[in-house]
C-alpha cells in the first residue's frame, strides 16, 4: 500500500500528540516495510525518519500558513498525485477532494471541545467543532486513543462502534529506571533548581486543572508539610493567564512552584525519574501520557480520577477527584513521608508499563490502516 500521512505534528518542539506520532511513524517501516510510506507537512519534519525509508513531501514556502489550512487546500492534491491508497489524518481534519478508492483514516485523540469547552481558546474549539466532526462524520475510520474517547465518540456524535479503531500509545523505550539521586542532580544542574522535587508535565492550560496544584501547595505550605518544590515542564498553552494570577496572589515562592518551560524529550526521563513524586490532576485527558512515562521511570504518581485515567493507569497510582484540595494534599504528604508506599507504587507502576508497548500499537495502527 501506499500510505499517505499528516505529518504535521512533527515539528520542532513535539508536545504530546506529536510524540505519540513520531513513536508510531518511527516503527511502521520495520515492522511493515511491504508499504511506502509519504509524510506531508508544510514545515520542516524533525525526527529520526530517514529519506531512504519515507518520501517526505514538504511544503516550507507554506511554512507561513496555518497548519489547518494549509493541509486543508494542499492534502487533496497530494493524496491523488500520489495515487494514494490510504490517507491517514493524524490530527481529525480531513482534507476535501481524496479521491472515493482511498481509505480515509482520522486519529482522535480526546473530545475536549465537547465535555470541557470553557477549556478552549475561540479558534481551536471552532476548528474541532466545525472541521473536526467533518471529519469523523466524513472518513472511512476512526482511531481512538482510548476506550474512553471510543466512548465519547459514540455519546456524543453517534459513531458506530465498528467504525473504531482503538490504538493506545507505546511508551518509548527512554523511559525506565534510573538512579533517583542521580536523576535529580542532574536536572538540578541542568535547570538550576533543587535536587529534591515534586514534578507535573503538561502544557500549561485549564483543562490540566495546574490551579489545583497552587491551592494544594498552599494548603500544604500552611500546614507546614511542604517540604519540597513543584517543577512544572510544558509549553504555555491558552486561557492560562488567571493561573500565574493566583500563583501571584497564592504567596508560593519560586522555591516552592516553579514553570519550566517546554523541555526536551531528551531530559524528560531523567524529570521523571528524578521526581519524588508526580503530580496529574487534568480535568479530562484522551489518554494521558505523562503519568505512564513517570511511572515507567519508577516514579510514584498521583493523579486524577478523571477520564481515562482509571482505564490507563489501573490500580498503580493514586487516583483523586480532581476537585479536592484537601485529597489531593493529603496523598502528596502520604506519599513523601512513607517508603514502603513509594516502593509498592513503584512496583505496581512498573507492572502497568509493560501493558503499553511500541510495538504493540504500531499493529494496532497497521490494523487500522488496512
Amino acid at each position: 500500500m501506499r500510505i499517505g500521512i499528516d505529518a504535521r505534528p512533527l515539528r520542532q518542539q513535539r508536545t504530546g500528540i506529536g510524540n505519540y506520532v513520531h513513536d508510531l511513524v518511527e516503527l511502521l517501516p520495520q515492522l511493515a516495510p511491504e508499504h511506502e510510506y509519504l509524510l506531508y507537512s508544510h514545515k520542516e519534519i524533525c525526527g529520526a525518519l530517514p529519506e531512504t525509508t519515507f518520501r517526505k513531501r514538504v511544503e516550507s514556502k507554506f511554512g507561513w500558513c496555518p497548519g489547518t489550512l494549509w493541509l486543508l487546500s494542499r492534502g487533496g492534491r497530494f493524496a491523488r498525485r500520489d495515487k494514494l491508497d490510504v490517507f491517514w489524518s493524524t490530527a481529525a481534519v480531513l482534507p476535501p477532494w481524496i479521491p472515493e478508492n482511498v481509505l480515509k483514516v482520522v486519529t482522535v485523540y480526546d473530545l475536549v471541545w465537547r465535555r470541557f469547552p470553557e477549556t478552549m481558546g475561540v479558534y481551536s474549539l471552532w476548528v474541532h467543532r466545525m472541521l473536526a466532526e467533518k471529519a469523523i462524520r466524513n472518513c472511512d475510520r476512526i482511531i481512538a486513543i482510548s476506550k474512553s474517547t471510543g466512548d465519547d465518540l459514540a455519546e456524543f456524535l453517534g459513531v458506530a462502534p465498528d467504525r473504531i479503531k482503538l490504538v493506545y500509545p507505546g511508551i518509548f523505550e527512554e523511559y525506565r529506571i534510573q538512579d533517583q539521586r542521580g536523576a535529580a542532580e542532574e536536572i538540578s544542574l541542568r535547570y538550576g533548581v533543587e535536587p529534591r522535587y515534586m514534578a507535573a508535565v503538561g502544557t500549561v492550560e485549564p483543562r490540566k486543572n495546574l490551579s489545583l496544584l497552587v491551592r494544594v501547595l498552599q494548603l500544604l505550605k500552611r500546614n507546614g508539610r511542604l517540604d519540597c518544590p513543584l517543577l512544572i515542564a510544558g509549553t504555555n498553552g491558552w486561557k492560562n493567564s488567571r493561573l500565574f494570577e493566583e500563583v501571584r496572589e497564592s504567596g508560593l515562592t519560586e522555591q516552592e512552584i516553579r514553570f519550566l518551560g517546554y523541555m526536551p524529550s531528551e531530559d524528560l526521563p531523567r524529570f521523571y525519574a528524578g521526581a519524588q513524586v508526580f503530580l496529574f490532576p487534568s480535568l479530562y485527558e484522551g489518554f494521558g501520557i505523562p503519568p505512564l512515562e513517570a511511572m515507567a521511570c519508577g516514579t510514584p504518581v498521583i493523579a486524577s480520577n478523571a477520564r481515562p485515567m482509571r482505564e490507563v493507569l489501573g490500580d498503580a497510582a493514586i487516583l483523586e477527584p480532581p476537585w479536592s484540595v484537601e485529597r489531593f494534599a493529603e496523598a502528596i504528604s502520604r506519599v513523601l513521608a512513607d517508603e514502603a508506599v513509594r516502593c509498592r507504587m513503584r512496583t505496581r507502576g512498573i507492572n502497568r508499563v509493560r501493558a503499553f508497548r511500541r510495538e504493540a500499537s504500531v499493529r494496532q495502527l497497521l490494523g487500522a490502516l488496512s
